[in-house]
């Protein structure tokens, strides 16, 4: 019984890995959809610099890091993967960050926090 609770916890790592960026993608989602973001918001935090893992709850940072915990590496994590989520539920925005050299900068920015916080 051992080998086959060590078997299932490596297998479903590996399961959980394997969906890993789909997961993310729909917590981003719901991240920008809880937020009401759009591209005007969204152009006010890129011009005022705002973070956008500070500007989480507690409760929701907790969340993020548990569900990183559970996927492992987040070295995938990337502006073209950020802007691939946001793509179908938020064309407008995935078309600012791709097309707005600033907008995309800071997109990769707060991608790069985010992966640091999520594997401290």
């Amino acid at each position: 019984m051992p080998d086959v609770l060590k078997y299932g916890q490596f297998l479903g790592k590996g399961v959980v890995a394997t969906f890993a960026p789909n997961i993310l993608k729909g917590a981003l989602v719901e991240l920008f959809r809880v937020r009401k973001v759009d591209v005007n918001k969204a152009t006010e935090w890129v011009l005022a610099n705002n973070s956008l893992w500070d500007s989480l709850e507690p409760e929701r940072k907790r969340q993020f890091k548990q569900l990183a915990t559970k996927l492992g590496d987040v070295s995938w994590m990337s502006v073209d993967w950020a802007i691939g989520a946001l793509k179908d539920d938020f064309p407008a925005l995935a078309s600012l960050f791709l097309g707005w050299k600033k907008g995309n900068n800071w997109l990769a920015r707060q991608i790069e926090i985010i992966k640091k916080e999520l594997q401290e």
